[in-house]
C-alpha cells in the first residue's frame, strides 16, 4: 500500500494534502471513520482516523504512535551528472526505491543537458515530486531530498567534508576494496553523465576532498544511469539497507 506523509509533525488533528486525500479516499476508497498509518516529517508513524472529509482534503486525527523514527547510520547522498531525456528522473526513483537520504544534480563539463535558472528551478520541482512518490510507494518513512542543481566545483565545496567515492571509467581499483570504509557515517557516490567525468573534475576532488576514492565497476562500459544504480545498490547492500 501506498504511504501516506505529511509535511508537518503530528501532534493533533490534521489535514492530508489534496493528492493524497484522493488518493486515500478515491483510489483507496476510504470512508469517514477508516483508520489508516500516516507519517510525519520527523519519520514517526501514527495509526490516523479519517474524522471528515469535503472531497478535496480529509481531516485526520493521530490514535496511537506505530512506529518511532528510525535512526540512520549517516546519510547516503547521490550525486550525479544530469541526464538527457528522463534519464535523471528514473535514477531519482530508483535512487529513492533504495533508500538514498539526498540526491544532488550535478552540472558538469561532459553533461549533454545544459540548464538555465529557470529550467532548474521546475526540473527540481519535477524530480523532488518523483522522489516523494517513490518514497510512499515503496514506504519509506522519509522522503530524500532534490538538492539544487550545481557545478562540480560547487558539489566538492558543499560536500566537501564528506567522503566521496567516485566510479571512474580509467580507475582499476575494484569498488569492493573500499566498501568496508563506507558501511557507516555520510558518503556521497559521485556518478558522471554520459561523457563521463572530465579530466580536470577528477584532479579537483583529489586535491580539494579530503576523502576521495576512485573505483572501477569492472570491465565493461556502464550507462551512466545503470552506473549509478550499481554503486547504489553496492553501498546499500554493505550498509544493510538502512
Amino acid at each position: 500500500m501506498r504511504k501516506v506523509f505529511t509535511n508537518t509533525p503530528i501532534s493533533g488533528p490534521f489535514l492530508l494534502s489534496p493528492d493524497d486525500t484522493r488518493h486515500v479516499m478515491t483510489v483507496l476508497r476510504h470512508r469517514v471513520g477508516d483508520t489508516l498509518a500516516v507519517t510525519d516529517s520527523t519519520g514517526q508513524t501514527f495509526s490516523c482516523r479519517i474524522t471528515a472529509s469535503d472531497g478535496r482534503q480529509a481531516t485526520l486525527e493521530p490514535l496511537e504512535l506505530l512506529e518511532a523514527r528510525q535512526e540512520r547510520q549517516g546519510e547516503v547522498i547521490l550525486a550525479a551528472g544530469l541526464l538527457k531525456n528522463d534519464k535523471f528522473e528514473w535514477v531519482v526513483q530508483k535512487a529513492a526505491e533504495l533508500g538514498v537520504s539526498r540526491v544532488v544534480p550535478v552540472q558538469m563539463a561532459h553533461c549533454v543537458v545544459k540548464l538555465n535558472d529557470a529550467r532548474r528551478k521546475d526540473r527540481c520541482a519535477r524530480w523532488q515530486k518523483i522522489a516523494a512518490e517513490a518514497a510512499k510507494q515503496c514506504g519509506r518513512n522519509d522522503i530524500p531530498q532534490i538538492g539544487d542543481v550545481v557545478s562540480f566545483e560547487g558539489l566538492v565545496r558543499d560536500y566537501g567534508d564528506k567522503p566521496f567515492l567516485i566510479p571512474y571509467e580509467r580507475e582499476t581499483r575494484p569498488l569492493r576494496d573500499v566498501c568496508a570504509s563506507v558501511q557507516t557515517g555520510d558518503v556521497v557516490i559521485c556518478i558522471g553523465p554520459e561523457g563521463g567525468f572530465a579530466p580536470e573534475e577528477i584532479a579537483l576532488a583529489e586535491a580539494r576532498l579530503a576523502a576521495c576514492a576512485t573505483v572501477s565497476l569492472g570491465p565493461r562500459i556502464l550507462r551512466a544511469e545503470t552506473a549509478a544504480l550499481a554503486a547504489l545498490s553496492i553501498i546499500m547492500y554493505e550498509r544493510g539497507f538502512t
